[in-house]
């Protein structure tokens, strides 16, 4: 569902586009929180409104189970594209999928769950799980219930995950009307829609409307705290 707001929070600022020949171009993007700290971890999604030829699906992302967390905390696949996890750490993991959204109410794109065994013991990566279906999935360890991560499965080939500081590069969008979409593991509502002239190089800025809450650092292990 989309909200309605009665202030426009998204927005974009300092919006210019560089006129060029070519059939593609650039978006670069800033995200801010409601309170316009840089907003990490917003998934960021460009889908041109006029069609596009077919795309190559890009290589199979990885997940990996390091020091008791997922890393990246958020990965983006296309629709029919794969992940293969793997565990870093010196002790089983065991990996499901979750449903997430508002008090758990949105089903996972796409239903698992195994058991990964540490890598000194040559069991340590996942076979290939492809996402045939768009959504998002929560995947958590039972063993470990602190480890949260999460996979978004686009409907779009262009898209990106914010760095530390706010920002996505994307290449290759093609030239003419896009529709932006943003999406956070923590966002209760939809974003606005956002839409942008995309024509050469795009610098533009969004803002959340709300403020994510801040994970705490990673926690290595003391040693032999999980050992098996």
């Amino acid at each position: 569902m989309m909200t309605h707001m009665k202030h426009h929070r998204i927005f974009f600022l300092a919006c210019w586009a560089v006129a060029s020949a070519a059939q593609a171009g650039t978006l670069l993007l800033s995200v801010i929180n409601a309170d316009g700290k840089p907003a990490a971890d917003t998934v960021v999604l460009v889908q041109p409104t006029a069609t596009w030829a077919a795309q190559p699906l890009p290589p199979t992302a990885l997940i990996e189970q390091k020091d008791i967390r997922f890393v990246p905390y958020v990965t983006v696949v296309p629709v029919g594209g794969a992940v293969r996890f793997t565990n870093a750490d010196s002790f089983d993991h065991h990996l499901r999928s979750l449903p997430g959204g508002p008090l758990g109410s949105v089903a996972p794109a796409k239903q698992f769950e195994f058991r990964l065994g540490p890598a000194r013991r040559g069991s340590d990566k996942s076979a290939e799980l492809r996402f045939d279906v768009p959504g998002s999935v929560v995947i958590g360890c039972h063993l470990h219930g602190s480890m949260r991560g999460h996979v978004l499965v686009a409907n779009t080939p262009w898209f990106a995950v914010t760095d530390e500081q706010g920002k996505v590069r994307i290449d290759g969008v093609p030239d003419g009307q896009a529709e932006v979409r943003l999406w956070h593991p923590d966002q209760v509502t939809d974003q606005p829609l956002l839409r942008a002239q995309v024509a050469g190089s795009v610098t533009a800025q969004a803002q959340l409307n709300f403020s994510p809450r801040k994970r705490p650092p990673p926690r290595p292990p003391a040693k032999g705290e999980y050992d098996n």
